[in-house]
């Protein structure tokens, strides 16, 4: 129970962190400058650059499905070595809390192998590992970042899903 709090408290921080210094990035209509021009956020991108974005493409890696009540998600994780040790702990069911109506996350038993790349250009529908905490979020709604996030995939299905679920909810993850 105190993990728990400890990473509900440090995930929280982390968030109001972020949220914080993206509020100083914005121009006066709410929006980044650097993003205002781009496209919308709203929806998780399907044009990828990096390559770390090409590891998650739905034909490079592991299809899952979550599983929450009656309702199915699902997702691929890509080929990063977090995303594969995770694959290996499949199939789980873990607690989930949601988190500033933005993200659900999850704390794990133990670390998993985290090598980088840290990427900050977080997006609607990516699950990402968060290293300091050893847990795992599903971000569904537009947010900024922090610096030490692992990108492990992306949320395939319809991400509104999420905003119907319960604060605090099972989920199960299992390999399709």
């Amino acid at each position: 129970m105190t993990k728990l709090l400890a990473l509900m408290t440090g995930a929280a921080t982390a968030v109001v962190l972020v949220a914080c210094s993206a509020n100083a990035d914005t121009d006066s209509t709410g929006t980044s400058p650097a993003t205002s021009a781009g496209p919308s956020s709203e929806a998780p991108s399907t044009n990828t650059a990096s390559p770390e974005d090409a590891e998650a493409a739905p034909n490079a890696g592991t299809p899952i499905t979550i599983t929450a009540g009656d309702r199915t998600i699902t997702a691929t994780l890509n080929n990063s070595d977090v995303a594969q040790d995770f694959a290996e702990t499949l199939p789980v069911t873990l607690p989930w809390f949601r988190n500033l109506d933005i993200e659900y996350i999850t704390a794990l038993s133990a670390p998993m192998t985290e090598t980088r790349p840290f990427y900050t250009d977080v997006q609607a529908g990516d699950l990402v590992y968060y290293n300091p905490l050893d847990s795992i979020t599903i971000i569904y709604a537009p947010t900024s970042s922090v610096p030490t996030l692992t990108k492990m995939g992306e949320i395939t299905s319809d991400l509104s899903v999420f905003e119907d679920l319960p604060d605090n909810v099972d989920m199960r993850i299992e390999v399709r």
